[in-house]
């Protein structure tokens, strides 16, 4: 996943089955959630997952500092992630970013091309357009994918196509054993699912996914390579 920061949910996994049932479509969802920093809060979430039809599903994440500098500078953002279910998993529709912090504005948009198997990336001033394998997520709407994933049971490592700016590059993600974690709404049975990079950057990411309610996303906390922490808490599902 991407700063964590700039998304609070960016993170991409595809399936490498050990023993795998049948894919099923992710279960729409409404959560609220606390964004700390270093254990002092932040701002506040929101993250809903809807079927819009015809096998199209919607990832929305809003997030909104509320409190100390983050609350003085207005920050706001929102990811939209349009996917679309083929009967066996997710695969990127569109895909949009806008930010707002103080008097700057950033906004980052993708599209897939079906037909030419093409994404158009638009971030700031810069655009590009690449070919794209099937499967292909953006780092947002790739949480959808994690649910699917530990929903038809695979476990072990789980890796993703994701495009971004400029390109496709695979991450990966290791699933670890199953915890017990407490949480605003309750002890909740979760597994914890971490990224595995190979950059060097220092950076750590981890999340657990509920196990009981569609495995929506209970916390993500990313641990950076200069001791600070970035954690996401739920507070509430809808």
């Amino acid at each position: 996943m991407r700063d964590f920061l700039r998304g609070l949910f960016a993170a991409g996994l595809l399936a490498l089955p050990l023993l795998a049932g049948a894919a099923s479509p992710p279960k729409p969802f409404s959560a609220d959630y606390e964004v700390r920093r270093n254990e002092q809060r932040l701002g506040t979430g929101q993250v809903s997952l809807q079927q819009l039809g015809d096998g199209v599903y919607e990832l929305v994440t809003r997030s909104e500092g509320t409190e100390g500098l983050a609350a003085l500078a207005g920050v706001q953002r929102e990811e939209r992630s349009r996917l679309r279910w083929n009967g066996q998993s997710l695969e990127l529709v569109s895909y949009r970013m806008q930010q707002k912090a103080g008097w700057k504005n950033r906004e980052q948009q993708l599209t897939l091309d079906p037909a030419s198997r093409q994404v158009s990336s638009r971030w700031k001033d810069e655009s590009a357009r690449y070919a794209a394998p099937a499967g292909v997520l953006d780092a947002h709407g790739a949480t959808a994918a994690i649910m699917v994933a530990l929903a038809s049971g695979e476990r072990g490592t789980l890796s993703f196509p994701i495009a971004d700016r400029r390109g496709v590059e695979t991450q990966t993600y290791r699933v670890a054993a199953p915890v017990r974690l407490r949480t605003a709404i309750g002890t909740e049975r979760a597994l914890r699912v971490v990224r595995v990079r190979s950059n060097g950057s220092g950076r750590i990411t981890k999340l657990w996914f509920a196990r009981n309610r569609g495995w929506l996303p209970l916390r993500i906390k990313q641990y950076e390579a200069d001791g600070e922490t970035l954690d996401l808490r739920i507070t509430r599902v809808h």
